[in-house]
């Protein structure tokens, strides 16, 4: 008797998923041909599951559409999935992992049991409420006043102008800085609180500064570097960067609704990712917004943190 060949994982991340007239942000896993739901992502259980195999798969990309980055999931009048994700790169990568999934047999929830939770139950919801109240409170726009200051304001409103270049959507740009500074704020809050330390965040530190020394190095030697050569070393700073969110994403989950989690995966997915570094390196009319950017990852990379 052949053995049951074992479930595998193929993508895990935050999706809006449209439920009635709202879109709610859940933590999503495709295992073979099955995409589990979860509202939270240290949930042993699943909220809801799609079986993909035989379900009519469809993906928008209409930059006219209200909600941007969609996709569906139909498999019968009843059973009907909406949703969408923060950047066109993450629907693509969504794209070709649930094309894939509809190929294969459903799958089984993944064994969650062993999943660090940290805080739980109440104690979990309440810190995440204290978090967004403070953070649109009196407090939160001190708070707000202290982290965007004119540097911090110089580094957003360079890395808004490169986006907007790059995705041809000012409207994404500002929705970048909304997230960024939202994130800052409910992070600086919960070590203000002592919910967490300070000294948490340096693990994100050595990757940060990693990418960072290299994106100096690509925009100093660029001229003299063969492109495939900028593209190989551009590859390791989204490399990186991508370790720094895990980090990040790690340290805050417990304490940030699933709305804010997905903020957080929309900032990333938007600057650590290989076509908007290759964009912006190679694009002329952004050469004073690059160096504004690169100055401040420079001035960073100049302090040693302990």
């Amino acid at each position: 008797m052949a053995e049951a060949k074992e479930s595998t994982e193929s993508k895990s991340g935050y999706v809006e998923m449209k439920r009635g007239s709202d879109w709610t942000a859940v933590f999503c896993i495709l295992v073979d041909g099955t995409l589990f739901y979860y509202k939270n992502p240290t949930d042993a259980d699943p909220k809801g599951s799609f079986n993909l195999q035989g379900a009519k798969l469809g993906f928008d990309q209409d930059p006219k559409a209200k909600k941007k980055n969609t996709f569906s999931v139909v498999i019968d009048k009843k059973n009907t999935l909406e949703g969408s994700l923060s950047t066109p790169e993450d629907l693509g990568a969504w794209k070709t992992a649930l094309e894939a999934g509809a190929k294969l047999e459903p799958g089984k929830a993944p064994d969650r049991s062993g999943i660090k939770k940290g805080k739980q139950g109440a104690m979990v919801a309440a810190k995440k409420g204290a978090a967004s109240a403070a953070a649109s409170s009196g407090v939160g726009k001190k708070v707000m006043k202290a982290i965007v200051n004119d540097e911090t304001t110089t580094l957003i409103n360079a890395l808004k102008a490169l986006v907007t270049v790059e995705s041809g959507n000012s409207k994404k740009a500002d929705e970048l800085e909304k997230n960024i500074i939202k994130i800052a704020v409910k992070a600086y809050i919960l070590v203000d609180n002592k919910d967490l330390k300070g000294e948490q965040f340096l693990v994100a530190d050595k990757p940060l500064r990693d990418a960072f020394n290299l994106l100096v190095k690509v925009f100093n030697g660029r001229g003299r570097a063969k492109k495939e050569r900028v593209v190989e070393a551009l590859q390791r700073v989204e490399a990186d960067l991508k370790k720094a969110e895990k980090v990040i994403t790690d340290l805050l989950q417990p304490y940030l609704s699933g709305k804010n989690m997905f903020r957080l995966a929309s900032i990333f997915s938007t600057v650590a990712n290989l076509k908007f570094l290759e964009t912006v390196f190679y694009n002329d009319s952004v050469e004073s917004e690059l160096e504004k950017l690169v100055d401040a990852m420079d001035y960073y990379t100049q302090f040693h943190y302990t």
